[in-house]
């Protein structure tokens, strides 16, 4: 008889995890707390490290299709001029598979797509789990039961499973906010794969395509968790970013004000466990970090791929979820830590010390062969 996986969560790394875990002869059921699948949530950045793990999964020529491959990515100043630059066509002959620009919908349709077995439950938010010798049990707020020999905390940030499991972990406060959109806009860096992040005085702009004529862009600003409460309009945003070189001011001004989000950004402090018993986190419920690295998902990918690794090679499931725990604690911590570090500098706000950290960026080593870039992207399942 399958062993059947109770997946709390229906992002990337719940879907990710249900088609791995449909590939080791599980048996798993998806919980989804929303109405239906997320098809918003505007674009990624999937690095070489995400579509290493999506080439295990079998699915990187689809990803390929329904995305744009990146060709490089520089760091400018908010006035265009170039700090540091990072070849990524090179970068994909060297690890062996390309960064490409996504839609986050695109993503989560192709790895729905190919779920054969797996029913996902939507409306079912989790309330409570128990766990026995032999199994562990959720209970939803519609009063549904369901017994299961493994339970994956997929459900994000905001993890209900994780608050179950590790209460006292309250989420940290980066201080700064985002804006997110997506633009119907064409330029020689969207036909070309070529995207970028301008830094200013506490703000910066990031420009990823996602085809030949969408672009996924991201804007960020110093703020305090009060001030972040006031709402800011398009043409405030504009107004924001007016002395941001182009592309910036007109991409802003092309994209539809429906297709603008704001969020306040967190991340979760590197926790000492990801597991109890039957019950293991991945993902971001594991291991949320800030967005500078742009590796909350390509990390989601891999979680999925080792999760089952780890399931398929040990017969326990306690001593496999250890085992998975073990695997991936110290690279999540890197990552966290290190993207954390990276938003510190990138958002400093005193024009001086932005001249400082501008310059030691440009006179620094070459990105290119910097080894924490080595570690985070060009890592292998």
């Amino acid at each position: 008889m399958k062993k059947k996986v109770l997946i709390i969560g229906a992002g990337v790394s719940g879907l990710a995890s249900a088609l791995m875990l449909e590939k080791i002869g599980y048996a798993p059921v998806i919980f989804e707390k929303s109405d239906g699948l997320r098809n918003d949530g505007g674009g990624l950045t999937l690095w070489s490290n995400a579509t290493d793990a999506l080439h295990s999964m079998g699915l990187l020529e689809e990803i390929y299709q329904n995305s744009k491959i990146m060709s490089e990515t520089a760091l400018t100043t908010s006035s265009g001029k170039t700090l540091a630059t990072i070849p990524l066509e090179e970068l994909a002959t060297k690890y062996g598979t390309h960064t490409v620009g996504i839609l986050r919908a695109n993503l989560h349709h192709i790895l729905a797509s190919k779920l054969k077995q797996t029913e996902i439950k939507i409306g079912y938010k989790l309330v409570n789990l128990k766990e026995t010798n032999d199994e562990v049990i959720a209970r939803l707020e519609n009063g549904h039961e369901e017994a299961g020999d493994l339970l994956v905390g997929a459900d994000g940030i905001y993890s209900a499973v994780r608050n179950k499991l590790f209460p006292n972990h309250a989420l940290r406060f980066s201080g700064y906010e985002a804006w997110r959109g997506i633009a119907t806009y064409t330029n020689q860096y969207t036909k070309s794969g070529f995207t970028f992040e301008a830094w200013g005085n506490g703000m910066r702009f990031g420009f990823v395509p996602m085809s030949n004529s969408l672009v996924y862009w991201y804007a960020t600003r110093k703020t305090s968790e009060n001030l972040s409460k006031n709402q800011i309009s398009k043409e405030q945003l504009i107004h924001s970013f007016r002395e941001f070189a182009e592309p910036v001011p007109t991409v802003i001004e092309e994209t539809k004000e429906k297709d603008i989000t704001r969020k306040v950004i967190y991340d979760l402090k590197p926790l000492q466990n990801w597991s109890k018993g039957r019950v293991v986190l991945i993902g971001d419920a594991a291991h949320a970090t800030t967005p500078n690295l742009g590796q909350g998902a390509c990390m989601a990918l891999e979680d999925a791929v080792i999760l089952a690794q780890t399931l398929e090679q040990d017969n326990s499931i306690s001593q496999a979820v250890k085992t998975f725990e073990d695997m991936r604690m110290d690279r999540a911590k890197l990552i966290v830590n290190s993207s954390w570090m990276f938003g510190k500098i990138a958002q400093i706000e005193n024009t001086f010390l932005c001249d400082v950290r501008n310059m030691l960026v440009k006179i620094g080593s070459s990105i290119k062969r910097n080894s924490n870039l080595n570690r985070i992207i060009g890592h292998k399942i």
